[in-house]
């Protein structure tokens, strides 16, 4: 659900830039008091997993249509909204910077829509089904799978607000759109529910205590480098195996966009590194190529998490020991 540059115009690209900022802004702050020693190997983690999973797009069949994971109530269940939302961003941002996967002037609507609505919003409906169904696996499953379709859908559906009021009165049907979007996201929002449940589903089995009901006093736990280090070998092995063999088919926003007519309203700027995945002296072998691609992405992820959260820490505990 990548917008391109060109989609929204510049008023609504500022003014969701803005709120993206003031969102990251609180994250960080609500962190810095917050974060458990647990956080920092995790969110590396985390945002790896999801830059891999985003790598893998699903196809929608009988449609033309894929989708890929978003990652925002994953993320979130597994690190609280917070940090979810600043590694949803992290991965924003690198797949931009390394891939151009996205666009630059609609950064911020992206990480409103996917970060923000995804993890906030996303982590608020799963913590509410799961008081309402209990925190046993069979709660937390369904809680997981509803949060993350319903997710994918308010995604969608900000979308098509921000749209609407980028375009409202240029000829574009806002009901077309708004049905479009709607419809195939309800699809991906299945294949985003399946994903995070058999993942949380595996954390359940491997450790239990890092889905438990948070509380205000975070706590060190033991062991939590080893699983970290598994998980990020998985993200490393979905780069590698998973993603040379993606769905082709164009992403729900696009294949809405087509189907609408604003295709054509997307500008594709200069690639700064790499494009569409792709390694330039690997090209006559795409496989490997998007395989490299996406290890390097991974890794790079990887360390930006893993320094932006240690950086976070450490600014915290400077903070408390001052006070």
């Amino acid at each position: 659900m990548h917008i391109r540059d060109g989609f929204l115009t510049p008023d609504v690209c500022l003014g969701t830039g803005l709120l993206a900022v003031g969102a990251l802004a609180w994250s960080v702050r609500q962190l810095r008091n917050s974060l458990a020693d647990r956080t920092v190997p995790l969110t590396g983690m985390t945002a790896s997993l999801i830059f891999a999973g985003q790598m893998v797009n699903f196809a929608l069949p009988p449609l033309p249509v894929s989708g890929h994971l978003l990652g925002g109530v994953l993320a979130a269940a597994l690190l609280g909204p917070w940090a979810g939302c600043i590694a949803i961003s992290l991965v924003l941002f690198i797949q931009l910077a390394l891939f151009y996967d996205g666009g630059w002037t609609v950064l911020g609507a992206n990480i409103v829509n996917m970060g923000i609505v995804g993890t906030w919003g996303g982590y608020a409906i799963y913590t509410a089904l799961r008081n309402l169904l209990g925190t046993a696996r069979r709660g937390t499953l369904i809680a997981a799978f509803v949060a993350s379709w319903l997710s994918v859908l308010a995604a969608a559906t900000v979308f098509c607000v921000e749209f609407w009021v980028s375009h409202r009165g240029t000829g574009y049907e806002f009901s077309q759109v708004f049905g479009w979007m709607v419809f195939l996201h309800c699809l991906i929002g299945i294949g985003e529910g399946l994903i995070t449940a058999m993942v949380l589903g595996f954390v359940l089995v491997q450790r239990p205590d890092l889905l438990a009901p948070r509380t205000a006093t975070p706590t060190v736990l033991s062991g939590v480098g080893r699983f970290a280090f598994a998980g990020i070998i998985a993200a490393l092995g979905v780069a590698s195996f998973l993603a040379p063999f993606a769905s082709e088919y164009a992403d729900g926003l696009e294949a809405a966009a087509k189907r609408t007519g604003f295709f054509d309203l997307g500008r594709v700027t200069k690639v700064l590194i790499l494009d569409e995945y792709q390694i330039p002296a690997l090209q006559n072998y795409p496989s490997l190529s998007t395989a490299v691609a996406g290890i390097i992405g991974t890794l790079v992820v990887l360390a930006a998490a893993w320094g932006f959260s240690a950086l976070v820490k450490r600014s915290g505990t400077a903070t408390s020991s001052k006070g």
